[in-house]
């Protein structure tokens, strides 16, 4: 008999050995001592050498059978392998270690919001169950690595860093992305690359600031899935692309700070999803097509710096949702929506510098939540509306250079949040209420070139922050006698 016949026949003798042996048999074959997580903790305690954490944050990565007990490591319930790795904002800095590669299972790295320096080691492409990459928001210098390897990423957010060379074309070949942010980086100048358009998947698509110039290629046109484009602060040329109008899911689109012209498609109306449209500090023109009032999901539309005419479509008065408009610095004209923010929670709006005439819009502060209101370098007429007199939100008030008239009333001159309030270059008349005593916060008062006249209030000399600077408050062209304001330093 030989000895392995002979220790299974003892074996056999005695049943409750062989169960004794059976099980541990089994339990090693399913939880075999795992080398995976001695090199995973060794990985991670280099990668911790190579960090300075000046608020202990990483004061639990010690030496430890096991690293699923570190702060910010997650680890598969299973193996017991390290999956996730987040440490966002910790105010962490140094570099990144290449030891981050010894990580085989990991699916997301997550170190956003941090002072991280140096470059992004290559190996981090042995990371090939990576699904989400997030280093945005650190001072990561040199190239980006070709991280094509990385077939399982979904989302990959390398924003405000200080990345340069050539654009990274090679993420076209990440077909399974759906967020993709390289914007506030310093690549070189370079063109859209049109291999984006093989990410079919995508949803969020963020390049501002990247240096980009040339026009916007059609295949990004038919990224379907999109629901945010942002290619703004950059060089583009070329016309506002129409085809903009097959990304039917689309919520937010940033084309601000460009060089880019023609007109506003009328089938932009398509989108009836969009929230959020900026197209500032381009050189567009044209009028604004009617339709675009039937967007009822807008909250914010900017459009300032650019060259567009015409009245503004009076759909704009029935939205219920815009938060924030700014059209400052173009060539609208004619009366401006009777009904603009009557059904809206406004909270800005800057329509400086254009020709609007008729009477001043009542109801910009229809919902009390009004902070910005900004219309200055316009052709209004008429009264200024006492429906701003119960505005008490507002921060800013600027209508100067119009051709109002007649008395301010009372509450409009006590808004205890405002910090400057402009009436100048009209054709105001009366005197200032006594309730100017409750703006506290104002810094600056300008009244100069109006009709004003009676007494000073001596509530002026109360509001001490109008001493804080020269010159914030004047009264060219009014017929005021200075009473005793001791209190009020800068009177001109």
């Amino acid at each position: 008999m030989t000895y392995l016949s002979s220790v299974i026949f003892k074996m056999a003798q005695c049943p409750l050995c062989l169960r004794f042996i059976i099980a541990i048999f089994v339990f090693v074959s399913l939880f075999p001592p795992s080398k995976a997580i001695t090199v995973e903790t060794e990985a991670l305690l280099q990668f911790k050498k190579q960090l300075k954490d000046p608020l202990g944050y990483l004061e639990s990565w010690r030496d430890s059978e096991s690293p699923c007990d570190f702060t910010g490591i997650f680890c598969d319930p299973d193996s017991g392998q390290v999956i996730n790795v987040t440490l966002e904002n910790k105010s962490l800095s140094g570099e990144i270690s290449p030891s981050i590669s010894k990580l085989e299972s990991l699916s997301t790295l997550n170190l956003a919001s941090n002072s991280i320096s140096g470059k992004l080691p290559s190996e981090i492409t042995s990371c090939r169950n990576l699904r989400l990459l997030n280093l945005s928001g650190n001072e990561l210098t040199g190239t980006l690595p070709d991280l094509s390897e990385l077939q399982s990423l979904e989302a990959l957010d390398v924003e405000d860093n200080y990345f340069s060379g050539g654009f990274p074309s090679w993420v076209g070949n990440l077909t399974g992305l759906t967020w993709l942010s390289l914007g506030q980086n310093d690549f070189d100048e370079s063109e859209i690359p049109r291999s984006l358009g093989n990410l079919k998947n995508l949803t969020f698509l963020y390049l501002a600031g990247s240096n980009l110039i040339g026009e916007i290629p059609e295949s990004i046109l038919e990224l379907t899935a999109l629901e945010t484009l942002d290619f703004s602060t950059n060089n583009l040329t070329g016309e506002f692309p129409k085809a903009i109008s097959n990304l039917l899911n689309l919520k937010k689109i940033e084309l601000y700070s460009n060089n880019l012209t023609g007109e506003i498609p009328p089938d932009l109306t398509k989108l009836t999803l969009l929230r959020e449209f900026d197209i500032s500090m381009n050189h567009m023109s044209g009028t604004l097509p009617p339709e675009i009032g039937t967007l009822k999901n807008l909250a914010i539309f900017q459009l300032y710096e650019n060259n567009f005419s015409g009245e503004l479509p009076q759909g704009f008065g029935d939205m219920q949702h815009l938060e924030s408009f700014s059209i400052y610095r173009n060539r609208f004209s004619g009366e401006f929506p009777a009904n603009f923010g009557r059904f809206s929670p406004l909270t800005s709006i800057d329509i400086s510098e254009n020709k609007f005439s008729g009477g001043f819009p009542r109801f910009l502060c229809q919902n009390k939540s009004l902070r910005f209101l900004l219309a200055l370098d316009n052709d209004f007429s008429g009264y200024f509306p006492e429906t701003y007199a119960e505005c008490k939100s507002l921060l800013r008030l600027r209508i100067n250079k119009n051709r109002l008239s007649g008395p301010i009333s009372n509450g409009t001159w006590g808004l205890p949040n405002a910090n400057i309030i402009d009436f100048g270059d009209n054709g105001f008349s009366g005197g200032i209420s006594l309730d100017i005593g409750i703006s506290t916060s104002l810094t600056e008062l300008w009244l100069r070139n109006n009709k004003f006249s009676g007494l000073l209030p001596p509530e002026l000399g109360k509001l001490t922050q109008l001493g804080s600077s020269l010159q914030i408050i004047t009264f060219s062209g009014s017929t005021f006698p200075i009473g005793d304001l001791k209190q009020l330093s800068s009177c001109i």
